[in-house]
């Protein structure tokens, strides 16, 4: 077949192949995919049936509906902290839509985009399919935490652009407050453009945590990325938005407007309650029984001899699972053939990181509290 040539770069999605792999045991406990078990708030719920109900089933302004904008800027400045205008935001189909446009605007064939390591794996297909160079650089050697010095090992004149997703996936890391500041300094000197991937930005289990959109030395060079997929278990509405300086989003448009035309009015609409009391209440519980499954989860492990950093956000465990004889392909593998429980290997996240394993405990206590049981009673075996 005669297809576009960057096509041949890209494969699927390791995640998926190995979650699909697992499907096929018997009684199988899955901590493979980053889907929360909770429902969607009750209110965004009603609101997304009144839309129907009133026939809110049209197109929205490519840039959004504007009682939805609203809301977004108002949860974005209550919760998040950041001040943006009207004019500073796009509606997108999920994040996934907004790193597509951000992507398709910023980069010539050739450009090189720095993705600190390991990652999320959803970044460096987008990359390569719109003619971009991945360049990794490496954070395990500081605990998995990006610093300037490992940036100034990969940055080169050719370098467009950087991402940065705080808190990590896979690792659950945020970055310390000196560290970020360092960073932001760091950044703002280089000129690049700067990618901040925010979507686990809710889930955090410590006071330090601050968005690269609160420093203006950042701000003419800085796309936000967020989405309430994770936050607010909303991962099939598929919405999500955009920050950016205004010219930015002008440009921004421009492709999202042909890639989408615009996000689900529904979705849209369903998204006027993000800022209702019981919103915030089943958010709180959210994050709360995450708090609960990271410390037990991350508690048991230790003691059966993984190492990994105790995830200050997000809702995964990055594990190694050297101790155990075995490279993380082998040992996830073997653990769902044996005791039906499956997690990702680490070399999903970048091939650098063979030795890990990615475990996500955003599932019920009971469950989780049962898996890592078959966990010991496989690592014992060996």
């Amino acid at each position: 077949m005669n297809l576009n040539n960057h096509l041949s770069e890209v494969k699927t999605s390791k995640i998926r192949q190995f979650d699909a792999y697992c499907s096929q045991f018997k009684d199988v406990i899955k901590l493979t995919l980053g889907q929360p078990l909770f429902p969607t708030p009750s209110p965004v719920k009603a609101k997304a049936i009144e839309a129907i109900d009133k026939n809110i089933t049209y197109y929205t302004p490519n840039i959004g509906a504007a009682e939805t904008i609203d809301a977004v800027l108002k949860y974005c400045k209550e919760q998040l902290g950041l001040a943006y205008g009207k004019d500073e935001i796009l509606m997108t189909v999920g994040s996934t839509e907004a790193l597509t446009v951000t992507l398709r605007t910023l980069l010539n064939d050739g450009d090189e985009v720095l993705i600190p390591a390991p990652v999320y794996p959803g970044y460096e297909p987008l990359v390569k399919l719109y003619g971009g160079v991945v360049k990794y650089v490496d954070t395990a050697a500081d605990n998995f935490e990006l610093t300037p010095e490992a940036i100034k090992k990969q940055i080169t004149p050719r370098t467009k652009c950087i991402i940065v997703t705080d808190p990590n996936n896979p690792t659950g890391v945020t970055m310390s407050r000196q560290n970020r500041d360092r960073l932001v300094d760091y950044l703002a000197e280089t000129g690049i453009y700067v990618i901040a991937d925010e979507v686990y930005n809710r889930i955090i289990y410590t006071g330090d945590y601050r968005s690269l959109g609160t420093y203006d030395k950042l701000r003419k060079r800085l796309i936000i990325v967020n989405s309430f997929s994770k936050s607010h278990s909303m991962t099939g509405w598929r919405i999500g938005f955009l920050l950016a300086d205004q010219s930015m989003v002008q440009e921004l448009m421009k492709s999202h407007q042909y890639y989408v035309t615009a996000a689900c009015s529904v979705t849209q609409y369903a998204l006027q309650a993000v800022n209702d009391v019981q919103t915030e209440k089943e958010v709180a519980v959210m994050v709360h029984d995450y708090r609960e499954c990271r410390d037990y989860a991350y508690d048991f492990l230790v003691k059966l001899g993984f190492v990994m950093p105790k995830p200050e956000g997000a809702f995964y465990l990055f594990a190694s699972a050297e101790k155990f004889g075995m490279d993380g392909d082998e040992f996830a593998k073997r653990l769902v053939e044996q005791q039906s429980v499956a997690i990702i290997p680490g070399s999903a996240f970048s091939d650098e990181y063979k030795k890990y394993v990615r475990l996500s405990y955003c599932v019920d206590l009971d469950l989780l509290k049962t898996a890592l049981d078959r966990i010991k009673k496989f690592v014992e075996s060996l």
